[in-house]
């Protein structure tokens, strides 16, 4: 086991969609006390071993043991924690800044850990029966975790149901499964890992009874109509001429944006990636009404633009302040669709409550990550 190891595995995952997508995910690998844990804002698909943060183990799991002042409030908890988790770094490091997760890494007693996000995990972990279900077809194998705030919070909830894990079975768990989130799974090989995880989305896999489809169909909508409002988009949306809109049609998109009630199933946030890359929700726009009207309400009722346009009957646009943005918020919202298909399957969609859809969106964890 080497860190050319961490970096391999980090890239492979990193580069397959069905794991990971823009800048979300993390993996570490543990030596000799440090942890090598990959950077904040960094792509998993072509991270480098000088992009891992080095930090102190002991350090870290100190911060899990750590009680704050309960009269704080939850912002300065959130400093306080940010401060101890920069405090974690070895010399060197200051000009680097860690995952968010580093704490819950530090915790597993196994020298490697992967975090992605897939969307057929999420299928489950984002359905309203996903811990029941959870439960009935991994049993002791995984270990399922609320609706929990990501970082410091997290990682005291998994510190719980740890200790529980073990006083009950002998060992920590390998598998960690989070509800609106994703999966963490730890071992000491990279092979291991992959026989870990190839053993959930098997499982899934067998279990599913539809699969999105992004198959692409005819488009019969007038183009130069398409191509006014796409322009008509841009403008409302950013004055700089590197901003950017994308326009999606398939399979799945057709269904998608029938009508409002189709709509509704994707018009709520499943996990932090999406409000990252798309915000908290999605601009639907009924056939016939005023585009520059709706946006503007969306405005003026947010406080902020909209990532996604969705018209009803045609497709949706993604809007950014460049290509590689607005090619994210394309990629997050096209995974929310796949979240939404395979929930199906786990008993419907359980999107993120409007608590923890604030909190993230006021996250500075997250508003560095998005920057980054």
């Amino acid at each position: 086991m080497s860190l050319d190891n961490l970096v391999e595995m980090s890239n492979r995952y990193g580069g397959d969609e069905e794991f990971v997508l823009a800048g979300g995910g993390n993996t570490s690998f543990k030596e000799d006390g440090v942890l090598f844990v990959k950077g904040s804002g960094v792509q998993l698909a072509d991270i480098r071993l000088e992009q891992f943060v080095k930090m102190d183990m002991e350090k870290l799991l100190d911060m899990v043991r750590c009680k704050y002042p309960a009269d704080m409030s939850n912002s300065e908890r959130e400093e306080k924690a940010l401060a101890d988790m920069m405090d974690a770094r070895l010399p060197g490091e200051e000009a680097k800044r860690p995952s968010v997760e580093s704490i819950l890494h530090a915790m597993f007693p196994y020298k490697l850990v992967l975090h992605v996000h897939p969307p057929l995990i999420n299928g489950l972990t984002c359905g309203i029966d996903g811990e029941a279900l959870c439960n009935n077809l991994f049993g002791d194998k995984a270990v399922w975790i609320g609706l929990t705030k990501p970082g410091f919070v997290l990682a005291q909830a998994c510190s719980k149901e740890f200790k529980n894990y073990k006083e009950k079975f002998g060992h920590y768990p390998q598998i960690v499964i989070l509800q609106n989130h994703g999966i963490f799974v730890a071992a000491d090989t990279v092979e291991e890992i992959d026989n870990l995880m190839a053993y959930v989305v098997d499982k899934l896999q067998s279990y599913v009874s539809e699969v999105p489809s992004f198959e692409v169909l005819a488009f019969t909508y007038d183009k130069d109509l398409l191509q006014s409002i796409k322009s008509q988009l841009k403008s409302l949306y950013s004055r700089n001429e590197e901003a950017a809109v994308l326009f999606s049609f398939n399979k799945q998109v057709k269904q998608f944006v029938k009508d409002i009630e189709s709509f509704k199933p994707i018009s709520k946030p499943f996990s932090p990636d999406h409000i990252v890359n798309c915000k908290d929700e999605p601009l639907f726009i009924a056939s016939g009404d005023d585009i520059e009207a709706a946006f503007n309400e969306y405005l003026e009722k947010k406080g902020y633009k909209p990532k996604i346009v969705a018209l009803q009957g045609v497709g949706f646009f993604a809007l950014g302040e460049n290509r590689k943005s607005a090619e994210r918020a394309e990629a997050l919202f096209l995974d929310a669709m796949k979240i939404a298909t395979y929930a199906k399957s786990f008993g419907g969609v359980n999107p993120l409550n409007d608590e923890l859809t604030d909190f993230i969106l006021n996250w500075e964890a997250e508003a560095y990550r998005s920057k980054a």
